[in-house]
C-alpha cells in the first residue's frame, strides 16, 4: 500500500488534516523561537533552525500516519504493537541520521542567509537526554492522536453520508410501495364483463374496450412519472369510474370537475386509492351512489366525497395507506375533514 488513499475525496480530506497539522507545528516552532530568545541573556536559536525543524516534522508525519493507517482496522493489540515498534524505529532515525541531515542543511542555509559573525551553533535533539526522549514520546503520541481523531471523524462522516443515502433510498422505496396500483380484481371483473357484453351485444363492447386500453396505458406508461398533468389524471379517473360503473352493481361513482387545472401537476394515481377503498367497502347488497367533486382554485385542489346512504361515515377512506401516501407526497400541503357524511380533502398541487 504505497499510496494509502483509495479515493480522491479521502486524499483531499487528509491533505486538509495535514495542512491543519502543519499550521499547529508552525505555531509550536514559533513559540519555541520566542521562548528561547526572549527570556535569557543571549540568543539560543535562530529562525533558520526552526524552519528546518518545521519542515522535517511535517515531512516525517506521513510515515507515522501511513503505518497507523495500515493497521487501523486490525485488532487493538496489533495496532499497539506495530505503532510502538515503529516509534522505536522512528526515534532511532530522528535522533541519528535525521539530526545529522538537519545539522548539515542548517550550516549550509546559514552560509546563504547570515554573515559569519551572526551565525548560531545548532542545538539539535539528542537521544542521550531524557528531556528530548520525553518530548519525542509526547510528540509522537500527539501525532497519533491527530491521526486517530481525524480517522474517526472521516469514518463518522462517511457513515453519516451512507445513512442519509440509505434514508433517501428508503423513503423513495416507501413512496413506491405506497403508490397505488389498480386492484387486480378490477381487471378480472372488467374482462369478465367485456366477455359477457361481447357475447350478447358485440357492438356495445367497443367503447368499454377502448376505455380499458386507456386505463392500462395510463397505469403502464404515464403513472411512472413523479408528476403528471392534472388533465391526464382526470381523464384516467373518468375512464376508470366509467368502467367500474359498467360492471359493479353495488357501487355507482359520479365525478364532477370544476375550475382551471391546465397548468397543474399531480402525483399519478393519487385519487384511485380512495375509489378502490370505496369498491372494497361496497360488497353489500345495498346499492350506494357516491359523488366525488373536484374543485380547482389556483394551486389548490379540493375533493369532496359523499354517499346517499344516510350520511354514511367515509372517514376511513383517508386513513392507512391513503394518508401515508399523502404525507409522503404532500407533507404540510394537505388537510382533510369529515363533516356530516362528507369527506373533504384539500391539497396544494405543483404548477408548471
Amino acid at each position: 500500500m504505497i499510496w494509502p488513499f483509495q479515493h480522491k475525496q479521502e486524499a483531499r480530506y487528509w491533505l486538509k488534516v495535514f495542512a491543519m497539522y502543519a499550521m499547529i507545528e508552525a505555531c509550536i516552532q514559533l513559540m519555541f523561537l520566542i521562548v528561547l530568545n526572549n527570556f535569557g541573556k543571549q540568543r539560543i536559536s535562530i529562525v533558520e533552525l526552526h524552519i528546518l525543524m518545521w519542515f522535517f516534522q511535517c515531512l516525517l508525519i506521513w510515515p507515522i500516519w501511513w503505518v497507523a493507517k495500515s493497521v487501523y482496522k486490525k485488532p487493538v493489540l496489533v495496532q499497539v504493537v506495530v505503532n510502538i515498534a515503529f516509534y522505536l524505529i522512528y526515534s532511532y532515525c530522528w535522533f541519528g541520521p535525521v539530526q545529522d541531515l538537519i545539522g548539515y542543511l542548517y550550516e549550509n542555509l546559514q552560509s546563504l542567509t547570515r554573515a559569519p559573525d551572526d551565525r548560531q551553533v545548532a542545538i539539535l535533539d539528542s537521544g542521550n537526554q531524557y528531556s528530548y526522549l520525553n518530548y519525542q514520546l509526547l510528540k509522537h503520541s500527539f501525532r497519533l492522536s491527530v491521526f486517530f481523531l481525524a480517522a474517526y471523524f472521516y469514518n463518522y462522516r462517511l457513515e453519516e453520508k451512507k445513512r442519509l443515502a440509505l434514508a433517501v433510498a428508503n423513503r423513495e422505496l416507501q413512496i413506491r410501495m405506497l403508490k397505488w396500483h389498480l386492484n387486480p380484481s378490477f381487471y378480472f371483473k372488467t374482462i369478465q364483463h367485456l366477455q359477457q357484453l361481447a357475447a350478447g351485444h358485440p357492438a356495445k363492447a367497443t367503447e368499454p374496450i377502448l376505455q380499458l386500453a386507456k386505463v392500462m396505458e395510463y397505469v403502464i406508461y404515464e403513472a411512472k412519472e413523479k408528476l403528471i398533468d392534472v388533465k391526464k389524471e382526470i381523464n384516467f379517473l373518468v375512464n376508470y369510474t366509467r368502467l367500474l360503473n359498467e360492471h359493479n352493481t353495488n357501487v355507482v361513482i359520479e365525478a364532477t370537475i370544476n375550475g382551471d387545472y391546465e397548468k397543474l401537476k399531480i402525483s399519478p394515481l393519487l385519487l384511485v386509492g380512495i375509489i378502490d377503498r370505496i369498491i372494497s367497502d361496497g360488497n353489500g347488497t345495498r346499492k350506494t351512489h357516491y359523488r366525488m367533486g373536484l374543485d380547482f382554485s389556483g394551486r389548490e385542489m379540493k375533493v369532496a366525497l359523499n354517499a346517499n346512504a344516510d350520511k354514511k361515515d367515509l372517514s376511513s377512506l383517508l386513513t392507512g395507506d391513503s394518508q401515508s401516501r399523502l404525507q409522503e407526497l404532500y407533507p404540510g400541503k394537505f388537510n382533510f375533514e369529515n363533516s356530516n357524511g362528507t369527506v373533504k380533502l384539500s391539497i396544494i398541487l405543483d404548477e408548471e
